[in-house]
């Protein structure tokens, strides 16, 4: 019997199913019925799928050897790491001719407030699509197949758009590739949240004046099931290069880890 028939067959795959459609119910459900209140939305969102991800053996931490400040620094790392994708679109669009770019005029308060939101953001929609479905998938699904399919459920959301951007989804399912080999990477989500928070937080407070501002003229990155025109076209050419980039260096690393030891006589 071969790899995809024992998936199938395997007896646990309608309790995985169950589980992570049950996790996204709950998040759905919040979002709708607290729309106003998108902060509170998002943590409980996160306070019920960590808990129900640890019950299936979820961890933050994989390792379970790193410090708080080893810790901070993986999320540091990542945030930098997701903020520099999105500079590179920016950048190749600027290039392009397709964006105007200025500098900002940040304050405490605005960086705060546009930090705060990605940040819970990044650390619920890592949980939900990538870390709890891999946690849940370990046992019955190799990551040549969990992988691929942990990045094309970030897509889900925008699908339930009427009209959802070609485009927009392109940009959700490289993006989501690039976070699940991060949490392989990172062993643990904690790279994959920084990234992710990074990616959010430019995309947001930080190129519309946090940091830089920047005009897209008419064409749009957010909301991603709305995305549009010369600028988004450019933003997922780069993300891909990106994420060839990125899984290259996954595959040679990955390759490293498992070469055998020899022993020094």
């Amino acid at each position: 019997m071969d790899t995809a028939s024992e998936i199938i067959g395997n007896k646990d795959w309608a309790r995985t199913a169950l589980r992570l459609i049950g996790m996204a119910a709950i998040v759905f459900v919040l979002d709708a019925v607290l729309d106003a209140y998108r902060l509170a939305s998002l943590l409980l969102g996160l306070f019920a799928i960590e808990f129900l991800a640890r019950k299936q053996g979820f961890q933050w931490d994989e390792t379970g050897k790193r410090t708080t400040m080893q810790s901070t620094g993986v999320v540091a790392l990542g945030f930098g790491l997701g903020a520099f994708v999105v500079l590179s679109m920016v950048g190749v669009a600027w290039l392009a001719g397709y964006a105007q770019v200025s500098i900002g005029s940040p304050t405490m308060v605005g960086l705060g407030l546009g930090l705060v939101t990605p940040v819970v953001q990044a650390a619920r929609d890592e949980l939900l699509f990538r870390a709890a479905p891999l946690t849940l998938l370990k046992k019955h699904v190799p990551d040549r197949f969990a992988l691929p399919f942990v990045a094309l459920l970030g897509s889900a959301p925008l699908w339930l758009h009427p009209t959802p951007s070609i485009v927009g989804i392109g940009l959700t399912i490289v993006t989501g590739w690039i976070f699940a080999l991060a949490i392989r990477m990172g062993k643990g989500i904690l790279l994959a949240w920084g990234m992710h928070a990074g990616w959010l937080f430019m995309l947001g407070a930080g190129i519309r004046g946090s940091v830089f501002d920047v005009s897209l003229g008419s064409s749009t990155w957010l909301p991603f099931a709305q995305a549009q025109g010369a600028a988004a076209w450019i933003a997922l050419v780069v993300v891909v290069l990106l994420a060839v980039g990125f899984s290259a260096y996954y595959l040679r690393t990955r390759k490293v880890a498992d070469c055998p030891t020899v022993p020094i006589p």
